[in-house]
């Protein structure tokens, strides 16, 4: 047996004894990579909750729900863990300053310069949701009830809310021109 072979029959044993003793070492291979972590459960964050926006479908080419003019299309909206999903709802729907999200309608941006929302609170399963200002950006019949709307199936994806109430400047309204 020539030098170089035990060489090399040595440093292949040492290098198997280290793999093994690595490997009993408590020290773990990588894992693998999760090619979509936002759809796996397990990988979900505890600092994150999905909502829904309620928008609207103006060509009523969708299946969803028909109000007014249009359906309704809800989209999911990743925020913040909270325990006020209402308000964070809300403030979600009202800070989208697009018109389009996803091919569907957002008439709140149309009206965000003027229409805020303040807070929402809720009591034996009615949404309560106070906003300030006016609404602007009505463009004929069709858009009269459409912030309403939005508001209303925003707050309504919650189990424990049955009935919708919208106050504007204090006073109860259903948002439509004859009651701003």
């Amino acid at each position: 047996m020539n030098t170089t072979t035990y060489t090399v029959g040595v440093t292949s044993v040492v290098l198997v004894v280290a793999v093994a003793v690595w490997g009993l070492s408590g020290v773990s291979a990588p894992l693998p990579v999760n090619p979509d972590p936002f759809n796996n459960p397990e990988t979900s964050s505890p600092t994150t909750t999905t909502i829904k926006l309620a928008l609207l479908d103006t060509a009523a080419l969708g299946n969803g729900k028909e109000r007014g003019c249009d359906r309704v299309v809800m989209i999911d909206r990743k925020i913040a863990a909270t325990s006020s999903v209402l308000n964070a709802s809300m403030r979600e729907l009202f800070a989208e300053d697009r018109e389009e999200l996803s091919g569907a309608f957002n008439f709140i941006a149309r009206t965000n310069e003027t229409l805020m929302f303040e807070r929402a609170t809720i009591e034996a399963g009615t949404a309560h949701i106070y906003l300030m200002g006016s609404l602007s950006g009505l463009a004929g019949v069709c858009d009269d009830p459409r912030a309403q709307i939005q508001i209303e199936e925003t707050a309504l994806q919650f189990s424990s809310i049955e009935r919708v109430e919208i106050y504007l400047n204090g006073t109860k309204t259903n948002l439509t021109p004859s009651q701003q």
